[in-house]
């Protein structure tokens, strides 16, 4: 099955996880590899203008998550969500955005719960809001990128439409700029929320979805900074800064997260517009 239990998916396609994967112990990152690289695989095969269910490989990565107990429903949100970017159609608002971030990367901290092998209710929230931090900050920073793909993500209540997107005056420039703040500042709230949940990670693993959160958030900060370079050109964290982060980030461990200090009930307010989907936060 080539990629499978095979490391170098992680760093050729996202080498912030892969950073991150370096402090999972190694049956738990066997399954997080397996995990990831199933995802991986499904986002190649909607690139490629394929569905999922004619891919071999797909189907037999799809039984080995499901020995970890990850159930049909969960893998079919995931699938549902990238296979929605064949014939992509706009988000009308947040809340549809919310909805999509929930299955392309939700249903994803979800799955790594199993790996984790937490089974606390509460997790599941704040896995669902680190998922969505997290594409989140995708979004802001592949805008032109996907938008050569076709799609704008951001939604159709934000004013950005092709028009915009293909003529870059400074006004729309500025305009964009002002859209992906905006989302940048939802995602940071999204990511503060999964904080709380890092106290029912084992201890072991702790750490390491840490300074993924970590490095990904400042891929955010890094395009808040920049200014309209994240128009330009790709908008990443070098290996110093990640460097850097990791040992700011192992700091922030050993002081707040060692001994979890952030312990705060799950906002549901949060999941106001993902009611209906698995797991999310309806009370």
């Amino acid at each position: 099955m080539g990629i499978v239990n095979n490391k170098d998916i992680i760093y050729q396609n996202s080498k912030s996880f892969f950073w991150a994967s370096k402090f999972l112990p190694k049956g738990t990152l066997e399954k997080v590899i397996n995990i990831y690289s199933f995802c991986r695989i499904q986002d190649d095969i909607v690139d490629e203008g394929l569905l999922i269910e004619n891919s071999k490989e797909a189907l037999e990565l799809k039984a080995i998550i499901k020995s970890y107990g990850i159930s049909e429903e969960l893998i079919s949100e995931l699938i549902d969500g990238i296979n929605s970017d064949i014939n992509f159609t706009r988000y009308k608002d947040n809340a549809e955005l919310l909805r999509y971030c929930y299955k392309v990367a939700g249903a994803v901290g979800l799955m790594m719960l199993s790996a984790l092998e937490i089974k606390a209710k509460d997790a599941r929230y704040f896995a669902i809001d680190l998922g969505i931090a997290m594409q989140l900050t995708n979004i802001s920073r592949d805008i032109v990128q996907d938008y050569k793909k076709n799609r704008i993500y951001l939604p159709e209540n934000t004013g950005i439409d092709k028009i915009c997107m293909s003529n870059m005056t400074d006004q729309n420039q500025k305009k964009i700029q002002k859209t992906v703040k905006n989302l940048l500042i939802k995602a940071d709230i999204f990511y503060k929320s999964s904080l709380n949940g890092m106290r029912f990670i084992p201890i072991q693993s702790r750490i390491s979805i840490l300074i993924a959160l970590r490095i990904y958030q400042a891929i955010g900060k890094k395009i808040r900074n920049t200014g309209l370079m994240f128009l330009h050109e790709n908008i990443y964290v070098s290996k110093k800064e990640k460097l850097f982060i990791v040992i700011k980030t192992i700091f922030e461990f050993l002081i707040f997260f060692l001994i979890p200090l952030f312990r705060k009930k799950h906002n549901k307010y949060l999941h106001e517009s993902l009611i209906g989907l698995l797991d999310v936060n309806a009370k």
